[in-house]
């Protein structure tokens, strides 16, 4: 079992990796622009190797890119406000700057840490445990498609699910995308959604990974209030965001 403060000491240890900077970047009051470079241990993606990763950490923030684009970040957003790096204007711009290196901006999430208690409860509906092998058998179910990934790169380990008499109602997956950090999703079949099902699926399987000493994590995007809702309800609370990029499609 983590403290809070061990979580988020393990969390800044893996984001090191996955941006290419020290930990201590992760404490500074300014910005760091670095080069990407792969090291062992980050979090495999299919973003893996692109031109511009960003990590937006309290208020500073970590640039992660290329070589030839090093020198505009340092002038642009060395001693940027991180708090601010998502406004529509400041994303346009470094688009615009990517476009000319045949790369553009291409999501942008927010990510969410457990407290680091375990908050007991109870689940509200019948559930059923999967466990790795028996997660393939929803590999073509596009119910679940934020529960689980079926992705090598970042296996599904385990999942929990609601269940209504035969029927399926909501799963929360976890998928190893890191040696300790596993990610959380949930689906919920729209007709019941708004009855608490969702936040009790991640609650219950927040808390088994707690007790398997992984560290849970959870992500969303900025428009889907409703998945926020789950994790801050869930016990989960806003630690970091990212951005990253591709090359433009022809």
């Amino acid at each position: 079992m983590y403290t809070k403060q061990e979580i988020l000491d393990i969390a800044k240890n893996q984001l090191a990796l996955d941006f290419s900077c020290k930990v201590e970047d992760l404490d500074k009051n300014e910005n760091t622009i670095v080069e990407n470079i792969l090291k062992d241990g980050r979090r495999l993606y299919g973003s893996d190797g692109c031109a511009l990763k960003i990590l937006c950490f309290g208020n500073r923030a970590v640039v992660s890119t290329t070589p030839e684009l090093i020198p505009w970040f340092q002038e642009k957003l060395k001693n940027f406000d991180a708090n601010w790096l998502c406004l529509y204007t400041v994303l346009k711009s470094i688009d615009k700057k990517l476009m000319e290196t045949g790369h553009e901006i291409v999501d942008v999430h927010h990510y969410y840490l457990p407290k680091g208690d375990i908050e007991e409860v109870e689940p509200i509906t019948e559930i059923r445990w999967y466990e790795q092998s028996e997660i393939l058998k929803f590999k073509d179910d596009e119910r679940f498609d934020e529960a689980f990934a079926f992705d090598e790169k970042h296996p599904d380990m385990l999942a929990v699910a609601a269940v209504n008499g035969d029927e399926i109602v909501g799963m929360a997956g976890a998928s190893c995308d890191g040696a300790v950090m596993w990610q959380i999703g949930i689906n919920v079949v729209e007709k019941y959604r708004g009855k608490g099902i969702g936040t009790n699926l991640v609650i219950l399987l927040k808390n088994e990974l707690l007790r398997r000493g992984k560290v849970p994590f959870y992500s969303t995007i900025e428009s889907n209030i409703y998945s926020q809702n789950i994790a801050i309800k869930a016990g989960f609370y806003p630690v970091w965001a990212e951005l990253y990029s591709r090359k433009v499609k022809k």
